[in-house]
């Protein structure tokens, strides 16, 4: 989006980086000394501004940073946050040199991205620490379990790595049956236990993701990687951490329709008596699902207006959508805020509330708000 000398549009993303940081301290506390915390703002830090918030994070004691990609490291490093930067998906074909340039700490589960790593240190004339991921039932990345001892055979060679850490990720630490989650323990032990019995020694362990955090003391290792609870979205309720983002914009339009008149694409909403449409400036291009279109997800998508509640109406359109108003007390005009994400009053939309009506997860809410959306940070202490 081209700059402008102020904001034209009136629909907003604000973080509150005091709530982020206080959401640090909470799982920090939860955790204790011994163990660190390693703060996932890949993503753009879940939608909520990778930049803002590792500088806000940095500021309040965290030191251990985690990206998918060596752009998103490199965007840390650019912005002058210091500590360990984990690129958690790998450094790919390409990545290698520029991870090295960075000061980056890569994952390695790929024996090429190894070779590609090391060519890259010697060169630099520097001992790059890697992190060695073992796939114990996610299977997506990571060296998988038949795979590994031949794979720490073949990474001997490699002079110029230091194994830093082993790590694995949980496919479910977040249901209530834990069976999976000690099984792919269970694995990983004896991965960790194989790979110390050839002479490696990483000094770091780690597997547990917010699930893992807040579910999984026993899975809590040397470190710990919080991501969604980070940004107030726990799967486990967990007290003091709050919600981070909230997103508003303002009534653009507002019209008296008769009963018995359809309101947008599809006519899939038709007005059962004479009702007031307010029109509001946002829509799937900005990150408000088509899914909340009323009749289509798993439930009524709500907004919030003068902090009550009014229903999502007719199909939500590229840039605009639709609530009908007609309950509240006193008449709605353009301009009026409306609340998508967040609390007004003592009513309040979580991102799981949206996931629930859209049928998805509160991850892809948070991520999913574009750049039309402007991101107002405030309040880091």
């Amino acid at each position: 989006m081209p700059a402008l000398p102020h904001q034209l549009r009136p629909t907003t993303a604000h973080v509150n980086l005091a709530a982020l940081q206080q959401n640090f301290r909470v799982l920090r506390e939860r955790v204790g000394p011994k163990v660190r915390v390693l703060a996932a703002v890949k993503g753009d830090a879940y939608g909520h501004g990778a930049v803002a918030c590792a500088r806000a994070l940095q500021e309040a004691g965290g030191a251990a940073f985690g990206v998918a990609l060596v752009e998103e490291g490199a965007q840390l490093r650019d912005a002058g946050v210091t500590g360990m930067v984990l690129c958690m998906g790998g450094v790919g074909r390409f990545g290698a040199e520029e991870a090295v340039r960075r000061e980056l700490t890569p994952v390695v589960y790929d024996e090429g991205d190894a070779e590609r790593l090391d060519a890259a240190a010697h060169a630099a004339g520097r001992r790059l620490a890697v992190h060695l991921k073992i796939d114990t039932g996610m299977g997506r990345l990571g060296v998988p379990l038949p795979q590994w001892e031949r794979f720490l055979d073949r990474f001997a060679r490699f002079e110029a790595l230091d194994i830093e850490a082993m790590m694995t990720h949980f496919a479910e630490s977040e249901v209530d049956d834990d069976t999976f989650t000690r099984e792919q323990l269970r694995r990983f032990g004896q991965a960790v236990a194989t790979a110390r019995h050839r002479g490696f020694a990483p000094r770091v362990l780690h597997a547990a993701n917010s699930g893992g955090l807040l579910r999984h003391p026993h899975a809590w290792f040397d470190m710990v990687r919080p991501g969604i609870a980070l940004y107030g979205e726990p799967p486990v309720q967990t007290p003091g951490i709050e919600p981070v983002m909230r997103v508003t914009t303002q009534v653009l339009f507002v019209k008296d329709l008769p009963r018995g008149t359809s309101v947008s694409y599809g006519r899939r909403w038709v007005t059962t008596r004479p009702s007031r449409i307010a029109t509001l400036p946002v829509g799937y291009a900005d990150g408000y699902p088509r899914a909340l279109t009323s009749g289509v997800g798993a439930g009524r998508a709500e907004v919030l207006v003068r902090g009550q509640r009014c229903p999502v109406v007719g199909t939500v359109c590229m840039d605009l959508c639709m609530a009908d108003v007609t309950d509240l007390q006193e008449p709605v005009e353009s301009g009026d805020e409306v609340v998508l994400l967040g609390g007004e009053g003592t009513a309040r939309i979580t991102a799981s509330d949206l996931a629930g009506w859209a049928g998805t997860i509160p991850y892809e809410i948070l991520c999913g708000f574009s750049e039309r959306v402007p991101r107002a940070h405030q309040g880091a202490s």
